[in-house]
């Protein structure tokens, strides 16, 4: 599904350019992927287990834009990614046709400027557009930015499923299972 062009203006100002990634910014968006998995421990990955090669990226991103059932939503400014966020059926069979699964990054120099609600809403249009009736995500249960950004948006907490990330350093973390009724 395409997400067509928007402008919007952040907290600090600054303009910002909302839209589908195409396969033009398949480099752009492996180089992202190693960033933000690099600033955080609450993504799924770390920076060194992303191996994309862009050709692989360019046809991920070709089938999205390609897919009435799926999302992608990248944030710019002055040409720079510095947020992505995307959703998918959680599974194709129609029993689970009407869920959907998010996730979502930003670029930390860019935290607090408002990108993550711009985000989480266009998001939220785009899966009611798409005929899903329920967002679902999972989030490190310390993630606390996170969980209030979800919380603002109507997201209610369904489960904590524990041990979900074991890092190389030994310890785990917990994840917080979130929905949203559409």
């Amino acid at each position: 599904m395409n997400f067509e062009a928007k402008e919007i203006t952040l907290k600090n100002g600054q303009h910002c350019i909302l839209r589908s990634p195409t396969g033009e910014d398949a480099e752009a968006l492996i180089g992202y992927l190693k960033q933000t998995s690099g600033e955080t421990d609450f993504m799924a990955r770390y920076e060194d287990e992303i191996t994309l090669t862009v050709d692989a990226e360019k046809e991920i991103l070709t089938a999205i834009l390609c897919d009435p059932e799926r999302i992608m939503i990248s944030a710019y400014i002055d040409g720079k990614l510095i947020a992505n966020c995307g959703f998918s059926r959680i599974a194709p069979f129609e029993r689970a046709r009407h869920r959907a699964e998010f996730g979502m990054s930003i670029i930390k120099e860019f935290w607090n400027l408002g990108v993550g609600s711009v985000l989480l809403s266009a998001l939220i249009d785009s899966a009611k557009t798409a005929g899903y009736e329920q967002l679902e995500l999972e989030v490190v249960a310390e993630n606390e930015r996170a969980i209030a950004l979800y919380n603002k948006f109507g997201f209610e907490l369904y489960g904590t499923r524990e041990n979900t990330f074991k890092y190389r350093d030994g310890l785990s973390r917990a994840c917080h299972l979130m929905l949203k009724k559409l």
